[in-house]
């Protein structure tokens, strides 16, 4: 016995298209993404060439750009689900207020 026929994510009606914000930050993303990606490969080689203090550094710059990324990601997905302020919102309250 099914509760319900809905399979997907529930997306608020108020929300509009992605704004130039998401965009911005998930581009953003992306970029120091590739960056901490690319500190890992350095990061490993320089392991398996026996070069300890460049691995470390290597691996510290990965994991603080890996940080930056994630916090770019998130801030995207909130200015996505947010609310569109371009649509006004109805008041829930009837009559006069006093």
């Amino acid at each position: 016995m099914s509760q319900g026929t809905q399979t997907g994510p529930v997306v608020k009606i108020e929300t509009g298209a992605p704004t130039a914000e998401y965009r911005k930050a998930s581009r953003a993303g992306y970029v120091v993404l590739a960056g901490a990606l690319a500190f890992m490969v350095i990061a490993g080689i320089a392991a398996l060439a026996g070069a300890g203090a460049v691995a470390l550094t290597s691996a510290g710059v990965f994991v603080a750009l890996l940080v930056v990324a994630l916090l770019l990601h998130f801030e995207g997905v909130r200015q996505r689900l947010r609310p569109d302020s371009r649509q006004p919102r109805e008041s829930t309250r009837k009559g006069p207020r006093t």
